[in-house]
């Protein structure tokens, strides 16, 4: 059984029919080389920012838009394929003998992508997402990191981190579980969320639209949602009372740097404000400087910032 490349643009683009839908379907499950080759598909396409029309005719001006759109959204995964020293992409058989992929959001980056079924993920910094090419029986990822999910209607979805897994349907939430960093937290914006560890349900959380579960020794504290907190994703850094030394830890996070504070007078100070993260570091410590007493100096040539 064989498959056009302009039907499988078409599936990706999330304009295909039911009945290309079911194509599809029947071709992957026909022959794991179809699968590879499905990946290779897969690739090329969120890493295309201009389509070679003379390579790949398409007709539809709808679909002709809907490309070039998506190609924008991912231009940063291009980076991923071209240079080693921003993203990198692995792709291997996993233990269920699926091709999984795992991509790599370095410090300083942000990035989106759209899943097969037609999931969105955004991936802020210091981000590992490990999910497979296509979905078949069901939809499983891997996160250690912080990521905003969009979750298209479908199968169970569940993600799991180092601290806990979760279960959802077509469910919107932020997420951020770094497997190196105790701090657990799921921000639930849609639907609904159910909260889980594997060795027992002794330990199940369910979370509804507009509450926010954040880990607290060996308990998750449940709270209404700030949906201010969770804008990294449009580029924006909202602090809300938190002390200078919270807010340098954000900014080496968001700008790939190391700031070491060598002065007692500002850390433990609290701050409301945002920045936008494009305006970069040296304008958001001037904006402070208008409310906390300190100098500092940049040293470029190993990336630290010295405040005093």
């Amino acid at each position: 059984m064989e498959i056009d490349r302009h039907t499988l643009l078409h599936y990706f683009a999330g304009e295909s029919s039911e009945e290309e839908k079911e194509q599809v379907r029947r071709w992957l499950e026909s022959d794991e080389a179809n699968k590879k080759k499905f990946i290779r598909e897969r690739i090329r396409f969120d890493a295309s920012v201009i389509v070679d029309e003379s390579e790949v005719v398409i007709k539809s001006p709808t679909l002709k838009r809907r490309v070039i759109i998506n190609s924008l959204k991912v231009a940063s995964i291009i980076l991923l394929f071209i240079c080693c020293s921003y993203f990198y992409g692995n792709y291997r058989v996993g233990e269920l003998g699926k091709l999984m992929q795992d991509v790599y959001v370095p410090f300083g980056s942000r990035t989106s992508l759209t899943l097969s079924e037609g999931s969105t993920v955004w991936l802020n910094s210091n981000t590992t997402f490990e999910y497979p090419g296509f979905f078949n029986h069901e939809r499983i990822v891997k996160l250690d990191g912080e990521g905003f999910f969009d979750i298209a209607k479908g199968k169970p979805f569940i993600i799991h981190t180092d601290k806990y897994s979760m279960e959802v349907l077509g469910t919107s939430f932020n997420l951020e579980s770094y497997d190196n960093g105790s701090h657990f937290e799921i921000a639930l914006f849609t639907g609904k969320v159910k909260l889980f560890k594997n060795h027992g349900d002794r330990d199940t959380v369910f979370l509804n639209a507009g509450e926010t579960a954040t880990l607290a020794g060996n308990k998750l504290i449940v709270t209404p949602t700030n949906y201010n907190l969770y804008r990294w994703k449009e580029g924006l850094i909202v602090i809300e009372n938190e002390s200078f030394e919270e807010i340098m830890n954000l900014f080496e996070k968001y700008f790939d740097l190391k700031i070491i504070i060598r002065t007692d007078r500002v850390k433990k100070l609290g701050y409301w404000g945002k920045f936008r993260i494009v305006d970069g570091v040296d304008h958001a410590l001037r904006v402070l400087q208008k409310d906390f007493q300190y100098t500092y100096k940049r040293e470029e040539n190993s990336n630290v910032i010295y405040i005093y």
